[in-house]
């Protein structure tokens, strides 16, 4: 049985992730602020103190990556920033510097990042070559993938998260219920782009570069197509067989509450992968059909 790693494996991608592993014959490793128990697969580390369980390594062969705090909620204050740059770099440096040190034969490092990394682009496609913002979220996470650079063994690939699709939580279950109640709407002019990031084709690309049926690389891990933001409200109210009847929340609204914060609603990101389209990765072809599978 194949070992995997996941940092972060108690938020819900990679919960879905490892569910997604297990069913395939993965054996599945979690590291955590918890208590080590080895019986659940559950390994603790402390990211502050530099301290993680070095048990965890007994026949560890992949890492995923996924550790960070949300990047959604409330202003940026000095201590907000500091929060959400030490769950990614600092943890990310403490891996990659434990596994050095224990020198672990790891097959392959997956470094996840997000859309973010691209910066606000109004209409301009982005792809995998397209360079990196100068906001706070893009160095964020140019800083976040820079910071296991030093891995001295394994392959490394990179993948960049859009918002993420899921039954289970996240943007689509809170929108979903809000469009039930008609309280669901856009963001600005709304028509700002974003992509997705399905939850099934999260799954089948990690797996993928696990079996190395899709090579190691960076990848934007998102849908076929991007949307903008106010088709994306239409079409979950339409999924959850409603209308939109409120208007758009002003962008200088959300300025004055949110601040430099605002840019996680009001960025506008148009995100492609050809690199996935040249392995005939996408499962859904339109936004409409991913909604639909949830």
């Amino acid at each position: 049985m194949s070992r995997v790693l996941i940092t972060g494996g108690t938020g819900l991608i990679g919960s879905e992730v490892a569910a997604y592993l297990k069913t395939k014959g993965y054996g599945i490793k979690i590291l955590t602020r918890q208590a080590t128990d080895e019986s659940k697969g559950l390994y603790h580390w402390d990211i502050k103190n530099g301290n993680l369980d070095p048990k965890v390594w007994i026949d560890t062969e992949y890492i995923i990556n996924l550790a960070g705090s949300s990047i959604i909620g409330g202003r940026w204050t000095p201590s907000r920033k500091k929060k959400l740059r030490d769950s990614r770099i600092a943890s990310t440096k403490l891996l990659v510097d434990q596994l050095n040190e224990h020198k672990v034969p790891l097959k392959h490092f997956i470094q996840i990042s997000a859309m973010g990394y691209y910066g606000d682009n109004g209409n301009i496609v982005l792809t995998e070559e397209s360079p990196a913002g100068s906001d706070f979220m893009a160095q964020l996470c140019v800083d976040w993938e820079n910071a296991s650079d030093h891995l001295l063994q394994g392959k490394k690939s990179i993948l960049r998260v859009a918002l993420y699709l899921s039954k289970n939580g996240g943007v689509y279950t809170k929108l979903g219920q809000l469009a039930k109640f008609y309280l669901a709407t856009a963001f600005g002019s709304g028509k700002m782009y974003a992509s997705y990031t399905h939850q099934t084709e999260f799954a089948q690309l990690i797996e993928g570069i696990l079996n190395n049926t899709i090579s190691p690389s960076i990848y934007n891990a998102v849908g076929y197509e991007p949307f903008q933001m106010n088709d994306f409200i239409r079409a979950i109210a339409n999924n959850e067989q409603r209308s939109i009847v409120l208007p758009n929340i002003p962008a200088i609204l959300l300025k004055w509450v949110l601040g430099e914060a605002s840019a996680t609603l009001l960025n506008s990101y148009r995100v492609t992968s050809p690199k996935l389209e040249k392995h005939n990765f996408f499962q859904y072809q339109t936004l409409q059909e991913a909604l639909k599978s949830l």
